[in-house]
């Protein structure tokens, strides 16, 4: 790949390790590798991240594939994004995890240019930023209980990962051993008949807060009857992606979770946030497994949110950023110009001159 005339892209995969074990019903997670950027002009550099997603048909190798274009694709005007991204769309086709790391580089590089933060460019007031969910992974009844009380004394939400034989026993154990709401995430792990009759017996009687993705993506009949019978509000996740996806599932769900590597960037996050409030639906931002680069940028949409769930940087060894703080439990976002994410040591970036392909 070679350099835009004005704009170089450089690009690289970093593993990132997990302190420990992220299970769900799906799938069991303890190293990842993700795709970093940085998008260089005049002096400065904008980094963007990309999570692939193979159950979402985006593989690391579909990303790489997609920035490798992208790269001879930028031109030489960081501020002219509409224009960039007609490029992306019209000559690469569809990876919204791709398009997401070149959206946030591009954002980030465009804060520094012009020496503001990015909640101020989007108008944002960095004061309503959402409290943050943390989440409790798969395991025993009794490490789960465990983490559970560990994340109450700082955390003022839980989110307890479901989808195994033992659900009902681990919402009991952990509603009587901590006193914050508790919100459940089954990944699409049930059916329809299993999570009203888990509604019945045990969410219900022991006070959860809302519902994430109980049946399987694509299931909008099952979604729907959820929904309609449940007394607890329930959030559409995998079901979710862009616009395109929004409207059917107006009228099946109770709100939607955003994650901006899932919709394609900050730009389409906004957009998918604005058509949410249009058909009355709560609006939660989350995250994959992230490093606290994606996160500070995600992190920004919580000011438009009702919920945040972006809590998965805590769980990474080797964060190679810095970004959004924490201070009792509510996020703060950084002040320094762009997205406010800065790298570390950690930080693998290529060799000063290197082509940007992959590593």
């Amino acid at each position: 790949m070679g350099d835009t005339e004005g704009l170089r892209m450089d690009v690289w995969k970093q593993p990132l390790r997990l302190v420990r074990p992220l299970r769900i019903s799906r799938s069991t997670t303890t190293v990842v590798e993700n795709v970093f950027i940085a998008i260089t002009v005049a002096g400065e550099v904008g980094y963007g991240e990309a999570a692939p997603g193979p159950w979402r048909g985006e593989p690391i190798e579909a990303i790489l594939r997609y920035l490798e274009g992208a790269a001879t694709l930028l031109g030489d005007d960081p501020f002219d994004a509409d224009a960039i991204f007609s490029r992306l769309d019209q000559r690469l086709g569809e990876n919204r995890a791709a398009r997401s790391a070149v959206d946030m580089a591009l954002t980030d590089l465009v804060g520094k240019l012009v020496g503001t933060p990015v909640f101020r460019l989007l108008g944002l007031d960095a004061t309503r930023t959402c409290d943050l969910c943390y989440t409790i992974g798969l395991g025993p009844v009794e490490e789960m209980v465990k983490a559970a009380v560990d994340a109450a004394s700082a955390f003022s939400a839980i989110k307890i990962k479901l989808g195994g034989p033992d659900d009902a026993t681990i919402v009991r154990e952990i509603a009587a051993a901590v006193d914050v709401p508790l919100r459940v995430d089954a990944n699409g792990g049930w059916s329809a008949r299993r999570t009203l009759d888990l509604l019945d017996e045990v969410l219900v009687p022991c006070g959860v807060t809302l519902l994430e993705q109980p049946v399987p993506a694509a299931d909008l009949r099952a979604l729907a009857e959820v929904h309609e019978r449940s007394p607890i509000p329930v959030i559409a996740d995998e079901s979710v992606t862009d616009l395109a996806s929004l409207r059917p599932l107006v009228g099946r769900c109770s709100g939607i979770d955003v994650k901006l590597t899932k919709c394609g960037g900050m730009r389409e996050a906004l957009r998918l946030i604005s058509a949410a409030r249009a058909f009355d639906l709560s609006v939660m931002i989350g995250c994959e497994v992230e490093t606290s680069l994606a996160i500070s940028a995600a992190a920004v949409l919580t000011c438009l949110a009702d919920h945040a769930d972006l809590d998965l940087h805590l769980w990474l060894e080797n964060d190679p950023f810095v970004g959004v703080g924490l201070r009792d439990g509510k996020f703060v976002l950084p002040a320094g110009p762009g997205i406010g994410a800065e790298p570390t040591h950690e930080l693998r970036t290529p060799p000063t001159g290197s082509s940007p392909g992959p590593t």
